[in-house]
């Protein structure tokens, strides 16, 4: 599968967390159900499509952490997809060994931080892209935060749109990058 195709399949996925937090926070019949699974499994995909392309675009440098450190992340997030079929086929039954499935979904988002860091360092995205990896990272710590604010009508719709967004233009990098070129010439290589 090329670069554009897996762009245009991260682009379908990426709103798929946003709108599905959205969707159960509207009809609490849908959260921690089948729902959940379905799309959690489109998000986690979408962003491993993202990751396989940016990790062929080299956008993290040729540094053995450059080209090792996206696949770690892409091992995460297959492990984190497991408890998304789980969720899907047996959403009441939630043993030890699903939540502990599930702890890769944060972990991943940790990792990306780390990611994102290491694509701007990297430089070998250009203008706003390069900050794009760092905005998806930042979801973790974001949604963390808002849990720590009393509710109001402004957290839940900011973490909504910033997972939208911050998705959706990590599949817009993909979809404007090409494969195995740096995005700038002569950047510095890590």
């Amino acid at each position: 599968m090329n670069n554009k195709t897996l762009g245009a399949l991260a682009l379908l996925g990426a709103p798929s967390m946003g709108l599905g937090i959205w969707v159960e926070q509207q009809d609490k019949s849908l959260a921690d159900s089948w729902f959940t699974g379905v799309w959690g499994l489109i998000y986690i995909t979408a962003w491993m499509c993202s990751m396989v392309a940016l990790q062929r675009m080299k956008v993290a440098g040729n540094s053995r952490f450059g080209r090792v450190f996206p696949l770690v992340i892409l091992g995460f997030l297959t492990i984190a997809n497991l408890s998304n079929v789980w969720q899907l086929v047996a959403p009441t039954n939630k043993s030890t060994l699903f939540w502990r499935l599930d702890m890769f979904w944060p972990l991943s988002n940790v990792l990306m931080l780390i990611y994102g860091l290491t694509v701007i360092i990297a430089n070998r995205l250009t203008g706003w892209q390069r900050f794009v990896p760092l905005l998806c990272g930042l979801w973790f710590p974001v949604a963390m935060a808002t849990k720590l604010l009393p509710p109001n009508d402004f957290t839940f719709p900011f973490v909504v749109l910033h997972t939208i967004i911050a998705w959706s233009l990590l599949a817009v990098v993909v979809l404007k990058g090409r494969e195995g070129k740096p995005v700038v010439p002569n950047a510095v290589l890590i």
